[in-house]
């Protein structure tokens, strides 16, 4: 059982600098700001929390899934409860420490893309004003969009680049999400800071409307929705039927090495959901879909080893500051030794400089290269 289950609270200052006497947490410098980030998980903190000027930032807790919506609110929610657009991108926690912002990823780190991007994504003075206004706040919000250095799913979010969505705020040293209402009306008041859109208030007896403006998000392209009390209680998620294609698509080529619960798990939640919201009319399409883009996937996926020598994606991004392309691809091979980030090329494009780099997939590399060369496989 994790610590944030078993103790649903921050830990405390003294907590994570034990941690960095253990390993298990680091002291941090970079782009002129110092502070300490959890490694992993550990006795004294989860993963993810990090520590700035002295307070503690928690970590952005894991939301539960729902795979039956109307059984999961009737199980779960005893009263009103709010439903928004869940964001298909990457977690980001903002925060502002000696006139600097610090975005921090799901695993504690500065993240170099967010940061170069940022004046980009939301207006600085803005920022500036919410934090003069709340300084104890963490922005908690999702960066979505095709020029996404981690996703290669394309969010109907962000237009031909990237968009930086606000979904929650939370407190240093506490571990509670600020509530709906109270959340919505702090936000409201900076009308720069984007939010992630909002599909109201709901109660059992609007379920109808849900499954209706779900199925309005996935004729976007979008991925579906969380659900949340007014408070801080638990929160859940459900998405979209044809969410789960576009994620099987997109994952096809690395069938070698995905576990297969990745495309089981997605068959189950688009079946259950075309069910419930009474599409069972598409499943004819969505499975032909789906079957084409596991065997399309392994196609594209062996033909590339053949030719190239290596599996690979590429991915297009922007950057305001040239600089921010060597860290990047630094850190991006940093956190994996299966995965290898290698620029292609770059470029200046107006005022951003076009970074184009692969992640070269070794493990996928590695056993379609067995099987092409005839090694004996014992299945």
């Amino acid at each position: 059982m994790s610590r944030r289950k078993r103790y649903p609270v921050a830990p405390s200052l003294k907590d994570i600098e034990t941690a960095v006497g253990t390993g298990e947490a680091e002291r941090v410098a970079e782009h002129g700001v110092e502070y300490l980030r959890v490694r992993r998980d550990s006795r004294m903190a989860p993963r993810g929390v990090a520590a700035v000027d002295g307070r503690v930032v928690p970590d952005y807790p894991h939301i539960a899934r729902v795979f039956a919506l109307s059984a999961g609110i009737a199980e779960n929610f005893e009263g009103p409860f709010y439903a928004e657009e869940k964001i298909d991108g990457y977690n980001v926690r903002l925060v502002r420490t000696q006139g600097r912002f610090l975005p921090l990823t799901r695993s504690g780190q500065l993240c170099p893309f967010t940061l170069d991007r940022l004046p980009d994504l939301v207006d600085p003075e803005a920022l500036h004003r919410f934090f003069d206004a709340h300084p104890d706040m963490v922005i908690c919000a999702e960066v979505a969009g095709p020029g996404n250095p981690y996703m290669d799913t394309i969010s109907p979010h962000g237009g031909e680049d990237v968009a930086l969505l606000v979904f929650d705020l939370m407190r240093y040293d506490d571990q509670r999400f600020v509530g709906v209402e109270e959340r919505e009306a702090i936000l409201d008041a900076f009308p720069e800071i984007p939010q992630a859109p909002k599909l109201g208030r709901f109660t059992d007896a609007d379920l109808e409307a849900l499954g209706a403006a779900i199925l309005r998000i996935d004729a976007d392209g979008g991925e579906g929705v969380v659900l949340k009390p007014p408070g801080d209680g638990l929160r859940l998620k459900y998405v979209c039927p044809s969410i789960n294609l576009q994620d099987i698509a997109s994952e096809a080529a690395l069938e070698m090495e995905t576990p297969g619960e990745f495309y089981t798990h997605r068959v189950v939640r688009m079946v259950m959901a075309l069910h419930e919201l009474g599409r069972q009319d598409r499943i004819p399409e969505l499975g032909a879909a789906m079957g084409h883009a596991l065997v399309d996937g392994f196609d594209r996926a062996l033909s590339q080893v053949e030719q190239s020598g290596h599996l690979a994606k590429r991915y297009h991004i922007r950057l305001r500051d040239e600089r921010t392309a060597d860290e990047l691809l630094e850190r991006l091979n940093a956190g994996s030794k299966t995965i290898r980030a290698r620029e292609v090329s770059r470029r200046k494009l107006g005022e951003h400089t076009e970074l184009v780099f692969e992640k070269i997939f070794r493990k996928s590399t590695s056993k379609l290269e067995t099987l092409l060369k005839g090694g004996p496989i014992f299945d």
